[in-house]
């Protein structure tokens, strides 16, 4: 009877106490409560990329069906007469998104193609002319920008460019160059690179004095004009 009743204590020991299944339902309570939390940060997380997502398309959209302007101005040390024809026989127009290179003059109409490694054909028509003052442009092919570089006399040799850009972007990536600000920079590069130009122009290939690089520049501006007016 002794060996039965040490038998029974001992299996009585093995069972569970209530405290240890209160421990135990305590511990599954927290791993569930645990597993729901990272359930609903997951759930917040992909809620909130796909919010982002659609915002990014919606700003996307938004930016393909509207304008966006792009103003600068630079001051470069030459007369406004020189700064003139300078902008006009550089070669190259900024349009923020691209930059125009090898640009010729055909009549009314000016070609070129875009920089960079995906260059495309660009042509645009001139839209407004007029000498020491004002250039005026509107891209047909290549790129969506009306452009306008204005020339305003500070001193005798001070001249400020300002410039006005009228910019559709055709595409998602021209939409995110703009609403980031990069074509602002890429145009304001732009604009540094001709001040770099044509300031490193002597002073003596266009002063007006009695030498004879003066007059020759002098002679060469007047035919030019002449020749315009043909």
């Amino acid at each position: 009877m002794v060996r039965a009743a040490k038998d029974e204590v001992t299996s009585g020991s093995k069972l569970p106490t209530p405290t240890r299944l209160a421990g135990k339902a305590a511990k599954k309570a927290v791993m569930l409560m645990a597993r729901k939390t990272a359930e609903k940060g997951v759930d917040a997380v992909r809620r909130a990329a796909d919010r982002a997502a659609v915002a990014g398309r919606s700003a996307v959209e938004t930016g393909l069906n509207q304008r966006l302007p792009i103003q600068l101005s630079i001051d470069v040390a030459v007369p406004i007469h020189v700064a003139w024809e300078e902008w006009r026989s550089w070669g190259s127009l900024p349009e923020g998104v691209h930059r125009i290179q090898d640009v010729e003059r055909d009549g009314d109409s000016l070609l070129g193609h875009t920089a960079g490694p995906r260059s495309v054909d660009w042509e645009a028509e001139i839209k407004d002319e007029r000498e020491d003052e004002s250039f005026a442009w509107r891209s047909v092919a290549g790129s969506d920008v009306a452009g306008l570089a204005t020339f305003h006399q500070i001193s005798e040799r001070l001249t400020r460019i300002e410039l006005d850009l009228d910019v559709m972007p055709t595409n998602p990536a021209e939409a995110f160059t703009l609403a980031s600000h990069l074509a602002h920079r890429r145009a304001e590069a732009d604009l540094r690179r001709f001040k770099a130009h044509v300031e490193f122009i002597s002073p003596d290939a266009y002063e007006n004095g009695n030498g004879q690089n003066g007059n020759r520049a002098s002679n060469g501006r007047q035919s030019k004009r002449s020749a315009r007016n043909r």
